[in-house]
């Protein structure tokens, strides 16, 4: 079974604790954006995958990579836009935005 075809769930565990190369690139185009925070968040990710999450389209996604060492490039995070929702610490598994009593509706 690839990877595309792991649940979810499956693919978040993945990129917490994978450390093959190959799969980490792959799901760093994952259209879920908890599979690409969760990988943000693996320090085995090379600086080519960091970087590409430091830019990620979804800022809950760039800023957790902004946090991961092997990052080469730079972003600078306007404080305004640094809500609790994009600081949010709760694990991947775990992350319900749509029911979070702290998002807004």
């Amino acid at each position: 079974m690839s990877i595309n075809e792991k649940t979810i769930f499956e693919q978040i565990k993945v990129a917490i604790a994978s450390d093959n190369i190959y799969t980490l690139r792959i799901l760093s185009n994952s259209e879920h954006m908890n599979v690409r925070r969760a990988l943000a968040k693996n320090n085995n990710i090379d600086a080519f995958i960091a970087n590409k999450l430091l830019f990620d389209p979804v800022l809950n996604v760039s800023y957790i990579a902004s946090l991961n060492p092997n990052i080469t490039q730079k972003r600078v995070f306007d404080e305004k836009i640094l809500t609790q929702c994009v600081k949010c610490d709760v694990d991947e598994l775990k992350l319900d935005c749509n029911n979070c009593p702290h998002s807004k509706k």
